[in-house]
């Protein structure tokens, strides 16, 4: 993809200029902090996930001059997201790039960046993300999980697709059994369109599509593509109901035991990853749906008035429990 190949051009352009001012950036084994950085994406480099932990790695060796450095860990080895997650928590690994609504096990509250059409587009999310609401949500959940959060971005929209029909109202769900993530507001989220979902690993979703267990996924463009469902799904609906909110997390005590300029070079390389990758995830969001296409799905833009307004029974159920009203109207509010 051109805007790929324009992202890594630039990080490569970031490691030459490190040359050229004397900065050396060693291997891994080189580097005197080494950690361990868990994801689930491949190890490809037109993954996001692939792409966010490479950018990471080359910043945090250039800003800590080679003191410290990443040992990669892609495609889930190290466990799925949540168990991943509670690794991080506990300090066996260090680092993860995971979307909030799998880690919010551990603090509910961030649970309301996967309020239905709560972001409008990647701009306002990122306004959000990048506030001091951001900032709060980032540090309540540091508090109360022990993870932190060192910086988020809006990386792709959750757009429905299925083997079927074409989806383009709610009840076009009554009769199809969706895969999701099992995240409470996600499950609530399905049943206010009158959905039957269930919720399966992520590495069992492409056998499950395929025999038929399940007849379609909601999920991001790049985790779709990622799990090259375009082979066994035929329509896929625009629909953006809900935002995927990816965050570079870390064991909070392991960081705070860090030096305080490596300190220093981790926050800045993970501010600076994901300065480059809001931009990046919003052009490759819509390029995929360019390429989803080509591979022979029909893709629709229903009209979303009919799901926006099926929604509201799920902010009465959670508003109060995700922060309250006040904070989701300032949200809101924020993105005017």
């Amino acid at each position: 993809m051109r805007h790929l190949k324009k992202g890594f051009t630039m990080i490569m352009g970031v490691i030459l200029i490190a040359g050229l001012v004397g900065i050396t950036v060693p291997r891994a084994e080189a580097a005197k902090y080494v950690m361990k950085f868990a994801h689930n994406s491949p190890p490809k480099p037109d993954m996001l996930y692939t792409a966010a932990a490479t950018t990471f790695q080359n910043y945090l060796r250039i800003y800590t001059a080679g003191e410290a450095d990443t040992q990669i860990f892609p495609s889930s080895q190290l466990g799925k997201d949540s168990i991943a997650a509670k690794k991080v928590q506990l300090g066996s690994v260090q680092m993860q790039t995971v979307v909030t609504n799998n880690i919010s096990r551990f603090d509910r509250r961030i649970d309301v960046y996967t309020l239905p059409f709560l972001f409008k587009n990647f701009r306002s999310a990122a306004k959000v993300l990048n506030s001091d609401i951001g900032k709060t949500i980032a540090e309540n959940y540091r508090k109360k999980s022990g993870i932190r959060i060192l910086s988020s971005w809006p990386c792709s929209f959750r757009k429905m697709a299925n083997s079927k029909h074409p989806i383009l109202k709610p009840s076009d769900l009554g009769d199809l059994r969706m895969r999701i993530a099992k995240n409470p507001v996600m499950v609530e989220t399905y049943k206010s369109f009158g959905g039957s979902t269930i919720g399966m690993a992520p590495t069992e979703v492409f056998s499950a599509l395929a025999q038929k267990v399940v007849d379609g996924q909601d999920g991001g463009t790049t985790w779709q593509w990622s799990m090259k469902f375009y082979e066994v799904q035929k329509y896929m609906s625009v629909t953006n109901h809900q935002l995927t909110v990816c965050v570079i997390t870390i064991n909070d005590k392991y960081f705070s035991g860090l030096p305080k300029n490596i300190q220093k070079g981790v926050q800045k390389a993970a501010t600076d990853s994901t300065a480059w990758l809001t931009s990046y995830s919003e052009t490759l969001d819509k390029e995929l749906v360019g390429k989803f296409e080509a591979k022979g799905l029909k893709i629709d833009y229903p009209d979303l008035k009919p799901f926006v307004d099926a929604v509201k029974p799920v902010y009465k159920k959670f508003g109060e429990k995700l922060g309250g009203m006040t904070l989701i109207n300032k949200i809101l509010d924020m993105q005017k």
